[in-house]
C-alpha cells in the first residue's frame, strides 16, 4: 500500500509553483501526493513531473466537479465543456504518470436536486452517455477512471457502491472504476467490509478521512472493516488523506470545516500518515 496526502489538505488551490508544499509531503512520509485539479492551467507537467521525480512522489489526479462541469447537463454545449474539462484532467494525468483520475465524474456537487423520478433518470441517462465517452478518452490517454460515490448531502445520483455499480454496468468500459472515499461512506454504507467487497476488483483508488473529515483513527469510522475489506478484494494500491485545511475560507466553507482537528495542518497529517501505516499492518 501507498499513502499519500491531497494537498486540499493545505491550501485551494494548488498552482505548479508551490514547490515547498511538494517537499513537505514528501519530508512527512508519504508516498505520493493527491491533486485536485480546480483549473488545469494552475498546472504545468514539465514543471512538476522533475520535482516529482526528485522528491521520490507519485501523483494522483483528483477533478474538482462543481458548477457547469456537468456530464448529465440537459444542455449538450455544457456536457461538451465538462468532457473538455475533464479531457483536461486527463492530459495531466498521463503527464504526470498518474494511473487514475477520480472524483465525482457523473454530476456536480451539491447540484440541485430533482423533483420526479423521470427527470432524475434523464439526468443519470445522459451522464452515462457522457461517461461512455470519456471512458474511450480515458483508455486513449491509458488512464482509468474512478467514479466516487458522494453522501445524500453533496448528491442524489451516486451515493453508496451499489449505485456506482450500476453506473458501471451501464457504462460497460473497462476504463471505469470506483473510488472510495471513508468520509462518505461512513454517512452511507452500512458496511465497510461489505462496501469494499462490492467494488472487487472495480477499485481503483482509496481516500480517506475520519467520519468527522478529521485526522485518520480519531473518529469513528470502521477502520478495522476497511481494512479487511481491502484486503480481501486485494487492494494494496493508494490510499490517499483527503481533508481540507480551515485556512482556505472558500472551500472550508464549501465543505464546512468550521474547527480545527490538530493545531496545524502539519500535525493533522503527522497524526494521519502514522496511523495509516500502523492500521494497514496490523495482523
Amino acid at each position: 500500500m501507498q499513502f499519500g496526502a491531497s494537498t486540499w489538505l493545505w491550501t485551494s488551490p494548488f498552482t505548479s509553483d508551490q514547490v515547498e508544499l511538494l517537499e513537505k509531503i514528501a519530508g512527512l512520509g508519504f508516498d505520493f501526493v493527491e491533486f485536485p485539479v480546480e483549473d488545469p492551467e494552475h498546472y504545468a507537467v514539465d514543471e512538476l513531473r522533475p520535482v516529482l521525480r526528485d522528491l521520490g512522489l507519485d501523483a494522483v489526479v483528483c477533478s474538482a466537479v462543481v458548477g457547469e462541469r456537468d456530464l448529465s447537463a440537459e444542455d449538450p454545449a455544457i456536457r461538451r465543456k465538462a468532457l473538455d474539462y475533464f479531457g483536461s484532467c486527463l492530459k495531466l494525468a498521463e503527464g504526470l504518470e498518474s494511473e487514475v483520475l477520480v472524483g465525482p465524474l457523473y454530476a456536480p456537487v451539491a447540484k440541485p436536486r430533482l423533483s420526479t423520478e423521470a427527470l432524475r433518470q434523464a439526468e443519470w441517462e445522459r451522464s452515462v452517455g457522457s461517461l461512455t465517452e470519456l471512458s474511450r478518452t480515458a483508455g486513449e490517454h491509458g488512464v482509468r477512471l474512478g467514479l466516487e460515490p458522494l453522501n445524500r448531502f453533496e448528491t442524489d445520483m451516486v451515493c453508496t457502491v451499489a449505485d456506482a455499480r450500476r453506473m458501471l454496468a451501464d457504462v460497460d468500459s473497462p476504463h471505469l472504476g470506483i473510488a472510495l472515499d471513508s468520509f462518505h461512506m461512513n454517512i452511507e454504507e452500512t458496511d465497510f467490509l461489505d462496501a469494499v467487497r462490492q467494488c472487487g476488483d472495480k477499485l481503483v483508488h482509496v481516500q480517506v478521512s475520519d467520519s468527522h473529515r478529521g485526522v485518520p483513527g480519531e473518529g469513528n469510522s470502521d477502520w478495522a472493516g476497511l481494512r479487511e475489506g481491502l484486503r480481501s478484494v486485494g487492494y494494496d494500491g493508494k490510499l490517499s488523506i483527503e481533508s481540507f485545511s480551515p485556512d482556505a475560507s472558500s472551500l472550508a466553507e464549501a465543505v464546512c470545516i468550521w474547527r480545527r482537528f490538530a493545531p496545524n495542518q502539519d500535525e493533522f497529517a503527522r497524526r494521519g500518515i502514522a496511523f495509516l501505516r500502523d492500521w494497514w499492518a496490523h495482523i
